[in-house]
């Protein structure tokens, strides 16, 4: 059994802006509706300790690893169950688009058995994926606003 959940929102700032502020993790709580909580180093191998918010939903904590950290354009961090019970991978990317925003994308794929168990969590997951990019484009589309076009760093 497997669940996709794919949402992405168009940033009007370049990768690097967007970037910047995911990898600010003691700001999350300061925008992020979804993951408020996040601590840990951004290296592959390190585990991650984060907190998600569904709406709806009481918070969860997860220690989730991370797999891929691609700076500026992409981090993929996960965590399993017993292997095969239940698998959980989520990507961040972020693509450049023609005249120099940026497409940020969120998916997670959901795998395993208990999948079968999980179904009243997707919708809110999804709609807390919706939130969070709303919040992410808010914080970084000010941002560079305040900034008044210095590139960011």
């Amino acid at each position: 059994m497997m669940c996709v959940l794919d949402s992405c929102i168009d940033i009007n700032a370049p990768p690097q802006c967007v970037w910047d502020v995911l990898i600010d993790f003691a700001s999350w709580g300061e925008w992020n509706p979804f993951i408020p909580v996040i601590a840990g180093k951004l290296e592959a191998g390190e585990r991650l300790q984060i907190t998600v918010s569904p709406p709806g939903i009481k918070p969860m904590e997860f220690k989730p690893r991370v797999f891929v950290v691609r700076p500026g354009r992409e981090i993929i961090w996960g965590g399993s169950f017993l292997l095969f019970v239940y698998r959980g991978d989520h990507a961040m990317a972020l693509d450049l688009l023609p005249g120099g925003g940026t497409r940020f994308r969120q998916c997670e794929r959901f795998r395993g058995p208990m999948v079968l168990f999980m179904g009243r969590m997707f919708r809110p997951t999804e709609q807390g994926y919706h939130e969070m990019n709303r919040a992410l484009k808010e914080r970084v589309e000010g941002r560079a606003r305040n900034r008044q076009g210095i590139t960011c760093t």
